[in-house]
Parts: C-alpha cells; structure tokens; sequence
C-alpha cells in the first residue's frame, strides 16, 4: 500500500487549487475528479509497478511513459505504448483520413496507422468509404480506453 503521505502529495497534484488530500486511505476524496494528465510523481513508481505487474521496470522509463489522473477522488495511472494511447478515445464514427485512405482504391481493413491508435472501432473501406464495423475497446465513464487504466490507490 502507498504510504498516506506519498499518496496526499501525489492526489494533491491532481486536485485543481491544491486541495488538500483529506480522506486519503479511507476512500480518497468522492466525487473529485479531474481529466488532465499529469506525469507519474517518483513518489509512485513502486505502486506502479505493482499494480501494472512491471517489477523490474526502470524508475525514470515508469516517470517517462506514464500518467495519472484523478477520477472520483482515486488516482489512476496508464503507461503509454506505442499502441497504448493514455488520451481520451477516439469515438469518432467517420474518419476523413481512413475516407481518403479508401478513395485510394484500397479495400478491406483499415490499418491503425491511419486510424489511430485511440479509436474504439475496427474500420473496413466499404464503396470508396471507411466504415466503423465493431467497437473494439470499451471507454470508462469520462471517455478513456478502460483497459489501459488501473486505479493506484
């Protein structure tokens, strides 16, 4: 478990104004949330690793790579891959840059390299067109690729 200083200090990254972190170890603090991601504070690499199950994984890479953000009053850490995005998902339903891709005259599946990492759906070019033809990842409550995301505290 975090230490309750460690993680007061961290949450209170997060919290707009510095509010202070009361309640930490006794459910965090309800109902705050905030959106923007921050860099993982050295003050929670150790739970990081825990809880992304990465033990030897260096110090400064898990700073480097990784984000947190306050959702409810917890702090919730992603670390960024290549295929991996930490940022809002992409739910967009028509994509002009996969519509260009189409009109090129290729068929078939879309590659992400065009469409992005972020986006929810698996794309096929359909008459000229790029189509959404199922939801591949599922979002949480403010919109992040759930998966990706693990609670820290």
């Amino acid at each position: 478990m975090i230490r309750r200083a460690a993680l007061a200090a961290s949450l209170a990254l997060l919290l707009p104004g510095g509010v202070a972190a009361q309640g930490i170890g006794r459910g965090g603090l309800p109902g705050v949330t905030d959106d923007t991601l921050r860099p993982l504070p050295a003050s929670m690499v150790g739970r990081f690793r825990q809880v992304f199950d990465l033990p030897r994984l260096p110090a400064d890479v898990a700073e480097q790579t990784s984000v947190i953000r306050c959702v409810d009053g917890r702090v919730w850490a992603c670390s960024r891959g290549a295929n991996l995005p930490c940022d809002k998902a992409d739910a967009r339903r028509q994509m002009p840059d996969a519509d260009a891709w189409c009109r090129q005259g290729n068929s078939g599946a879309v590659p992400a390299y065009v469409t992005g990492h972020a986006t929810l759906y698996a794309w096929e070019c359909r008459g000229g067109r790029a189509e959404p033809v199922r939801q591949v990842a599922r979002v949480d409550a403010r919109g992040f690729v759930a998966e990706y995301w693990r609670v820290l505290d």
